[in-house]
């Protein structure tokens, strides 16, 4: 065979297997490549910011002869620290774990535990069976500045995200610390993006089941059944269920989950394809108490308890630990669309819908005293204090979709522009019911319970506050030099209006429009086949929370006050430079990165004659400079380590305003928080794993200690240092029969049992009285609350396909 033949012949072989060499041969690949989905539709992923999602396996390719060629892929070369981190490519800073990694955690894990030990992020959760959520710490920023996206579509909070999608499920979770592509539907993304992608439907009939069981009755069964190809109409399913119960570690109550996943994909010879995944997750919760430092301290030194009481006390039934929970449902459908389209063009279509609604509630004692109060409308009234629920009603749609035109005019140029419209609405309404005489509850819409004044439903507050946002993207990605620069750049225009009104006040709809030009550039270059550097900058903004713009309640007036604590929108201005290195060994990944904060938004307390207020508040500016640095080995006798360390200087630039007492009287000043290290930014957080996986055997171990952080503006309270730790020990088995991969597996963490602080619940500003700038006496502003890592955890769990 001609030369010129073997080399097309080889470059045919690369483009099939879909894999990435380097640059030269990449480039290469696509001139010669006349597959219509490599013109214009999985090449525009390619060069696009959305490749922080796509990898390419290391390819071997063999020539013995012109006829015998041989391709082989490694997908353990794209996997370093048995899949705790992967082989990235794209400009800017991405920290990703993979199904490698997932599959020997426990099923009843959430995406909190996956990411923990990645050096960006520390991560607080509540207990170990995955149904009650937690918090992010990102870089000085929480996971409130963060894009939190499943399949690239928005979802809720860290809080929030077991409810999302089963473990079983989620092919691999990725972070971008410092970036966010701009094709995604987000805009609060100063703390990057935490995206968890999901599987695609097998072309085969098949299915998996596993049940687990564990420390604190946890109990939790699984089963997912995939469809294969449908006749041949080319569409394949699959759908999950599964069932979740578990009793709180710390505190009376106990909690339950349902949940059930369901994906349909199709995909079209021209490089079209369509998915759809939809999740239901109906979930009864409650909650520990998040202790203060002293309630902290008590209970480690054996001196009492903090929490909820197992018994009811019709005096006091905000103690009874089962009158503080929630009921909660949420709905999630994501229809991507990608179609191939002549003349070098596609088009993507991304339309999503998530449905938030339930109730939250807790104890408390109504006073009917001379309010002219019923049990139920026109009946029996209530002329003292009397027990009742007092219940949140939440009604949260949320609403929109991203569309996109791709167009590649020659093969190393790709531009973008597309249009993001989104749409949320947050209904929330406060009413009160009465108790049975065990203190149980009645269903918190029965009427003929319910608490009414004057006539009407007792609800004193009702309130809607959302957002609409249209936003037009921009950007060009450009690889020259045979791929081995790539140059992106872009911009997105946001424009967002926001309302709140509350119809238990007189007070009028408030609303607020702005205008937000977020640009982004980065720029990578692949010095050889083992060196890359990339520098990446971008602006990012987050927007109050709608509800923050509402009136203030004067307790000691009995009315409505202005908002004299109305918060402006945080912009940030974000920039990285970093360096990659990865051969048959191991992998590296170092970064440096630079935050400036304007108007850094928070959420603590407030005074409104002397009264606290939970609100959102402007903290002034604030710098984040740090380094991130991971290293991961390839399997070497079935051995795979993996370490990471970050190093963070966050401090504050700007004084707070808050309110003292000079001479008598309540005056206006300034607390003197410039200088002082940021809250919730710990100075080191490093973490060490190491896998063994000879196929049958496995077993992962990890440890992460965190450095002291402040809770508080002032330092004058703080969480010291500690660790956390995990070990997953399995064994697969050989299959038989109709029985696929017989696997068992034990996870355990706390391994010492530790009773310690991972993160800070509630923020005030001062803990101790302290002098403003101005000279007069600030009072405290209260007491930080905690989150507890939970005691020593063992799950067991068995699993098989089919």
């Amino acid at each position: 065979m001609k030369t010129g033949a073997r080399r097309l012949t080889l470059l045919t072989a690369t483009v099939l297997a879909g894999v990435f060499c380097d640059g030269s041969s990449h480039a290469a690949a696509q001139s010669h490549s006349n597959h219509p989905a490599a013109r214009g539709g999985s090449q525009g992923k390619a060069h696009g910011r959305g490749s922080v999602t796509t990898t390419h396996p290391r390819t071997s390719v063999n020539a013995q002869d012109a006829e015998a060629i041989s391709v082989r892929v490694s997908r353990q070369a794209l996997n370093g620290g048995g899949g705790m981190m992967r082989r990235e490519i794209a400009p800017h800073s991405v920290q990703t774990v993979t199904k490698q990694y997932i599959e020997m955690q426990s099923p009843a894990s959430t995406a909190l535990d996956m990411i923990k030990n990645l050096p960006s992020v520390t991560v607080s959760t509540v207990d170990s069976s995955g149904i009650l959520g937690g918090k992010i710490n990102s870089r000085s920023l929480t996971d409130s500045d963060m894009g939190i996206l499943l399949n690239g579509v928005p979802v809720a909070t860290a809080y929030y995200l077991n409810q999302n999608v089963d473990t079983e499920n989620v092919n691999m979770i990725s972070v971008t610390p410092g970036s966010s592509a701009i094709d995604l539907p987000v805009t609060s993304a100063a703390a990057g993006i935490m995206d968890s992608q999901t599987m695609t439907p097998s072309h085969k009939f098949g299915g998996l089941m596993d049940f687990s069981y564990g420390t604190n009755n946890l109990s939790r069964e699984f089963i997912r059944v995939e469809s294969g190809d449908i006749g041949n109409s080319g569409i394949r399913t699959f759908a999950s269920f599964s069932h979740t119960h578990s009793r709180n570690w710390n505190g009376p109550g106990t909690n339950e989950r349902r949940h059930l996943d369901f994906g349909a994909a199709k995909d079209f010879e021209d490089g079209s394809s369509v998915n759809l995944f939809v999740s239901w997750n109906h979930q009864f919760t409650m909650e520990p108490l998040k202790p203060t430092a002293k309630q902290f301290y008590n209970k480690k030194d054996g001196l009492g308890t903090y929490n909820y009481s197992s018994s009811y006390d019709p005096s006091n039934p905000s103690k009874y630990g089962m009158l503080n929970g929630n009921m909660w449902d949420q709905v999630f459908v994501t229809l991507p669309v990608h179609l191939h389209l002549p003349a070098k063009f596609s088009f993507d279509f991304k339309p999503y819908y998530v449905y938030n609604g339930g109730y939250t509630y807790n104890g408390s004692l109504f006073n009917g005293s001379g309010r002219n109060a019923t049990i139920g409308q026109g009946g029996s009234g209530i002329t003292g204090s009397v027990p009742t629920a007092s219940y949140y009603s939440v009604y949260r749609p949320h609403a929109g979709t991203v569309a996109k035109l791709n167009y590649d005019p020659v093969s190393w140029d790709h531009m973008e522009l597309g249009y993001w419209f989104d749409y949320q609405d947050n209904q929330v309404n406060n009413m009160y019911s009465v108790l049975q005489s065990n203190g149980r509850q009645y269903f918190p819409y029965n009427s003929s319970k319910g608490v009414y004044v004057n006539g009407e439903r007792y609800m004193p507050y009702q309130g809607d506050a959302g957002w609409k946002i249209h936003s037009l993207f921009f950007q060009n990605t450009a690889k020259l030099l045979n791929d081995r620069l790539t140059l992106n750049g872009g911009i997105k225009v946001a424009m967002i209006n926001r309302w709140t009104v509350n119809g238990a006040s007189s007070t009028p709809r408030t609303e607020q429009n702005q205008v937000v030009p977020l640009p982004q550039v980065g720029i990578s270059y692949r010095i050889d086949q083992h060196n890359m550097i990339y520098v990446n900058a971008e602006g990012d903004f987050r927007m109050p929370d709608p509800g923050s713009l509402g009136q203030v309640y004067d307790a000691q007036t009995g009315g409505y006050v202005g908002n004299p604590y109305n918060p402006k929108p945080q912009y940030s201005i974000k920039e990285e430079l970093g360096w990659r290195f990865d051969n048959d060994y191991f992998m590296t990944d170092l970064e440096l990165f630079n935050y400036s904060i304007t108007n850094r938004l928070l959420s603590t307390s407030v005074y409104v004659n002397n009264q606290a207020i939970s609100s959102t508040i402007n903290a002034g500016n604030q710098t984040a400079r740090g380094v991130d640095f991971m290293i991961s080995a390839h399997p070497w006798h079935h051995f795979s380590p993996y370490v990471s360390v970050e190093y963070l200087n966050a401090t504050m630039d700007s004084n707070i305003l808050t309110t003292g007492m000079l001479n008598g009287q309540t005056v206006s000043d300034l607390l003197p928080t410039k200088g002082k290290k940021a809250v919730q930014s710990p100075h080191v957080h490093a973490s060490a794993g190491l896998t063994y996986d000879d196929g049958h055997f496995f077993a992962n171990g990890s440890v992460s200690y965190v450095s002291s952080q402040y809770a508080t503006f002032m330092n004058d309270e703080k969480i010291p240092g500690y660790i956390t730790d995990n070990l997953s020990l399995g064994y697969r088995f050989n299959s038989f029969g109709r029985f696929k991969a017989p696997k068992f597996q034990l996870n355990f963490s706390n391994l010492g049992g530790d009773f310690v602080r991972t993160g800070v619940y509630s923020l005030v500003s001062n803990a101790k009285a302290a002098k403003g700038i101005y000279g007069s006496t600030i009072s405290s502003s209260g007491t930080p609350t905690y989150y507890l890592y939970p005691r020593f955890s063992v799950t067991g769990n068995i699993s098989v396909g089919f």
